[in-house]
Formats: C-alpha cells, sequence, structure tokens
C-alpha cells in the first residue's frame, strides 16, 4: 500500500535514525532511483535491485582512501535497499524542516493517548472473541477520555479561582 500510494496521501511518521556506529550510515550513499544505483562516499557506482544487498568490490575497498570510516569487513562494504527506501528517505528529510517538525509534533497527543489505553489495557487480550475485545477497547478510551476531562475541569477551575 506504501509503495503505490497516490500523491495526494503523505505519511508523516518519525524516521529511524540511521547509524553504523563511527562509520559512515547509510545515508550518506547516493542513491540514483533513475538509474537504480548507488554512489559510495568515494563516488564507486554500483548497480541495485530494490529489496536486494549491494556488495561494493573488496579490492576496491581494500585501497580506499575513507575505507576506516566506511567498513571493517574484508569483504568490502554492503548497503542493503528495503523495499520502502524511497519513503524512508522522503520522511529523513521532511523531519529536518521546520514544517515536518511541526507536523509531526500534532501526532503527539493522539500518541500519548494511544499509549495510555495500551498500558491501561495491557499487551494481551483480556477476552475471548473480538466483539468483547472492542468492547473493552471502547471502555478503556472512555475512562481515559473522562480522566483527560477531569484534568481540563480541574485545571480550568483553578484559573478561574485566581
Amino acid at each position: 500500500m506504501v509503495q503505490n500510494r497516490t500523491d495526494e496521501l503523505v505519511i508523516y511518521c518519525k524516521a529511524r535514525l540511521v547509524r553504523n556506529g563511527q562509520q559512515f550510515p547509510k545515508t550518506a550513499f547516493i542513491l540514483d532511483w533513475d538509474n537504480y544505483t548507488i554512489c559510495c562516499p568515494n563516488q564507486v557506482t554500483l548497480p541495485f535491485t530494490v529489496g536486494g544487498k549491494v556488495q561494493f568490490p573488496k579490492n576496491i575497498c581494500a585501497i580506499c582512501p575513507v575505507r576506516e570510516r566506511c567498513t571493517s569487513s574484508k569483504t568490502g562494504r554492503s548497503v542493503s535497499i528495503h523495499p520502502d527506501e524511497p519513503l524512508f528517505r522522503e520522511l529523513q528529510q521532511r523531519q529536518l524542516t521546520p514544517a515536518g517538525r511541526a507536523k509531526l509534533r500534532e501526532r503527539v497527543a493522539v500518541e500519548h493517548s494511544l499509549s495510555h489505553i495500551g498500558r491501561w489495557q495491557g499487551d494481551q487480550a483480556r477476552y475471548i472473541g473480538t466483539r468483547k475485545n472492542l468492547f473493552d477497547l471502547r471502555r478503556t478510551a472512555v475512562v481515559h477520555n473522562l480522566h483527560v476531562l477531569a484534568k481540563i475541569f480541574t485545571n480550568t477551575t483553578e484559573q478561574s479561582a485566581t
């Protein structure tokens, strides 16, 4: 669904941080989606397939001037290309902009509510059957909403008293 989405559907979620210790992360490699090629920080370009792994040749990596920053492998650097890699790169770029960060902040209230409900309800279904468990989820959501309303009314009463 993500790969076949239309341009009107924009996904907003926090991109996972890409790390590789002290070495170059995957984001240091340039992916050319028009030609399906990947270019390493030393300007070595190889073809890739979506969902596959690119293995840079060990003889090229052995003489590379940035080898210490790139890999410690004797067989050369490898980079896996996830099927949703374009989405991951899009999310990473979007969350670097002020507008993207502001859009992510809109999710906080909803995610906190879902977190509270998940904590109260637990990890496992309490009952046997979808109908009873859906009722239990709705009951927990109502209790959460009552807690939120009580907090709002308490804060409003305190502010109007001062």
